[in-house]
């Protein structure tokens, strides 16, 4: 059994080609049809067979960035280019510290990353200062680097949704967006400068897979962790007591994916909100209150003005508990209390709020 990992960082010189940039030239460098060369070849190919499954890739090299951009932007042979890598860094720091740098500006944990370095020094470093950090040691020869890939088991995954197969591209597309935040003052100007648009489906079975995935992996904005299976989802669909609603979003930079769910019983003329869970990288961006919005105005179509939703407390889903206290007006009432185990809590939204 393989620890799921989301990220491959990777080194440069001998590693996704053969040679040192900056000492050898763009031109002598081992990468083409023939050997050693197009051992680097196959290495690039069974990296991006990972990135189009939805794996994370970023550089961590001690380079000169001219030397590394110039390969990477434009020798005629590199697979990989600059488009496919989340985050970057190319500078002479030590290659620890800048695992670190890369986790914090993917907003993702050091245990999601597998770093793989042609340098057994470089290696030793890193197993040192951040052993959550997953480095095997590469092959000797540079032939084998492929199947060595190939071999590992972190990146596995029974089921590969639209959102995993999308994964790397909307890492890159984040950076876009963090870049152009730095030139607005104020949050609102930025997100209006992004269209956001966000599309508010119910009952639809076309994305279950996805939405069993929300269930399972989101812990920050989520009022209630309980993950569903695919039937669970397709069971609630075809329920008449029940409703699922789920949201995809996109903006000038392009299609985050669905990264909304709620799941809706009905209690007579109640409705409760038993999940409503949200993908974090679009946590903060008003996305939240359009799509409680959206069901409040569901719900007041069909007459309902009573709505109820239950919130969990947990480690790490404090956004959610604001979200709660904010729009739920009624205040706690616990409903059951277990050893070692947080509350439920039920709030109560109505018309007026």
């Amino acid at each position: 059994m393989g620890i799921m990992k989301k990220c491959l960082v990777l080194d440069l010189d001998n590693t996704l080609w053969g040679g040192v940039a900056g000492e050898d030239g763009i031109d002598n460098l081992a990468l083409s049809l023939q050997a050693p060369g197009n051992s680097f070849l196959a290495f690039q190919q069974a990296i991006l067979d990972y990135y189009n499954r939805g794996v994370i890739l970023a550089i961590n090299s001690r380079n000169n960035p001219e030397d590394a951009w110039a390969v990477i932007r434009n020798h005629p042979n590199m697979i990989l280019k600059e488009h496919h890598f989340a985050a970057h860094r190319i500078n002479w720091d030590d290659k620890a510290q800048n695992l670190k740098e890369l986790a914090q500006e993917l907003n993702i944990g050091l245990d999601s990353i597998v770093f793989l370095d042609d340098d057994p020094t470089n290696r030793e470093l890193v197993r040192a200062l951040v052993p959550e950090v997953e480095t095997p040691d590469l092959p000797l020869d540079p032939k084998d680097y492929a199947k060595f890939l190939h071999s590992l088991n972190y990146f596995t995954s029974d089921a590969v949704t639209d959102e995993d197969k999308m994964r790397g591209n909307l890492y890159v597309t984040e950076r876009l967006r963090k870049e152009q935040e730095k030139q607005y003052d104020n949050k609102e100007d930025f997100l209006r400068s992004l269209n956001l648009e966000l599309f508010i489906y119910k009952d639809n079975d076309s994305c279950v897979s996805r939405l069993t995935q929300l269930t399972e992996k989101t812990n920050q904005f989520n009022v209630f962790k309980k993950p569903f299976i695919d039937e669970d989802i397709r069971s609630f669909i075809a329920s008449k007591n029940h409703k699922i609603f789920h949201g995809q979003l996109q903006d000038v930079f392009g299609d985050y994916g669905v990264v909304a769910f709620a799941l809706v019983e009905i209690r007579g003329d109640m409705w409760h909100i038993c999940s409503m869970l949200m993908s974090c990288r679009v946590f903060g961006r008003d996305v939240e209150e359009a799509f409680l919005g959206e069901i409040i105005k569901c719900a007041y179509k069909e007459g309902v003005k009573n709505i109820t939703i239950t919130f969990a407390e947990s480690e790490k889903n404090a956004p959610a508990k604001e979200f709660v206290s904010k729009h739920f007006k009624e205040g706690y009432k616990k409903v059951e209390e277990k050893p070692h185990q947080p509350a439920w809590i039920i709030t109560t939204l109505y018309e007026n709020v």
